[in-house]
């Protein structure tokens, strides 16, 4: 049982309304839940209940969900993630995951797969792998994210590296079928020059390669360097002159490990390619990038009137030096993406890891996870 979401805004306004006046809860299946659960333990008012077709494994530290999502999921754009909660010996356990598979695949097959990578010391992704089989039950967010393809006419130039390859899997998918789609309507209409550059550390690392050589064979003016960074190095100008020398009329969208996006963006800004042909996504949280004041700042968390000192020379975020207090912050994802660890900041300034941009001295909420200390801060914790 799930409560499908009206596809009316308006409906669902109204009926959010009555069910806090009634119930005192957001809507009539949170105040249901626990009753439900006693017959469906792995129910959720907030998280759409969907099976496991497949776990299949893709190589000895990466596998795949293939999962059926409840009829009330409302689909997904190639790039975006989504929330997969499972019950773990008696707690709810929340990841997020990039869909790897394309819309249209799903709107073939009703099926979506998550390809996810073993996480060395993980408590969840090691897990799943083992606990999960066909016919598990897992609970699924509506998909979010705009790690999306624009709807201009320009090129795209895909950046990955390693496991970064599961939203370019999905993008190509779909540039697959929309060229599919233009032939029988436009007889053969001609393709954009694409350019796929993978970077893995070794030849075994490199993921879905043959589903990759496939996509280059329905995208004839598609390009896919499949880039060993230990014998060739990692991303630098000479391979952007060698395997895309348009690169600045390119959409450019980089996704892979933290020092690679970091590496990346440096890269493009040396060549002045325009802010706004880059596109990136982290797995994780942002890396902490911004010039502090050079001093030690005061964070006063009021409601457990404790206080402490930053460390400019290593900055943290506000939710590790909230946890350091013993404040007991709310936290899920730690990357700016779930918004559980939203806190009142009263006064002070705060620097945003995510959209790289400082806040105002005044009272505003933040989130912990992605927010550094600026100045002297006051916080409702």
């Amino acid at each position: 049982m799930n409560t499908a979401k009206s596809s009316d805004p308006l409906l669902q306004t109204g009926l959010s309304w009555l069910a806090r006046q009634i119930t005192n809860h957001s809507s009539f299946g949170a105040y249901f839940e626990p009753l439900i659960q006693l017959i469906q333990p792995q129910w959720r008012s907030d998280r759409l209940r969907s099976k496991i077709v497949m776990v299949r494994p893709e190589s000895h530290d990466m596998y795949s969900l293939v999962i059926k999502p409840h009829r009330s999921w409302s689909g997904f754009k190639a790039g975006q993630h989504l929330e997969l909660t499972v019950e773990k010996n008696g707690a709810w356990m929340s990841r997020f995951f990039t869909i790897s598979s394309s819309p249209s695949h799903y709107k073939k097959t009703g099926q979506i797969e998550l390809s996810i990578q073993i996480q060395d010391k993980g408590q969840i992704t090691p897990w799943l792998n083992n606990a999960l089989i066909k016919g598990s039950v897992v609970n699924l967010s509506q998909a979010s994210g705009d790690f999306c393809m624009g709807q201009d006419e320009s090129p795209i130039l895909m950046i990955a590296g390693g496991s970064g390859i599961t939203p370019f899997r999905a993008m190509l998918g779909e540039l697959c079928q929309q060229q599919k789609n233009a032939r029988k309507a436009n007889n053969g209409a001609g393709v954009k020059a694409h350019t796929l550059m993978y970077y893995a550390r070794s030849s075994e690392h490199f993921l879905f390669k043959q589903e990759l050589e496939q996509f280059k064979e329905q995208l004839p003016a598609l390009q896919v360097h499949f880039i060993d960074s230990r014998e060739n190095g990692f991303l630098n100008e000479q391979h952007l002159n060698q395997y895309c020398a348009h690169v600045n009329n390119c959409q450019i969208y980089l996704c892979g490990p933290a020092n690679m996006i970091i590496h990346g963006r440096k890269l493009m800004a040396s060549l002045n390619i325009n802010k706004q042909q880059l596109h990136y996504e982290f797995f994780g949280p942002e890396p902490i990038e911004f010039e502090g004041s050079g001093d030690a700042n005061t964070i006063l968390f009021k409601r457990s009137n404790k206080k402490i000192s930053t460390d400019n020379a290593a900055p943290a975020t506000l939710l590790e030096l909230a946890e350091q207090a013993n404040t007991n912050p709310v936290s899920g994802c730690r990357a700016g993406i779930c918004h559980q660890c939203i806190c009142q900041k009263k006064s002070g300034v705060v620097y945003n890891t995510k959209t790289q941009q400082y806040s105002d001295t005044g009272a505003q909420e933040i989130q912990l996870c992605i927010s550094v200390a600026a100045s002297d801060l006051v916080l409702e914790l």
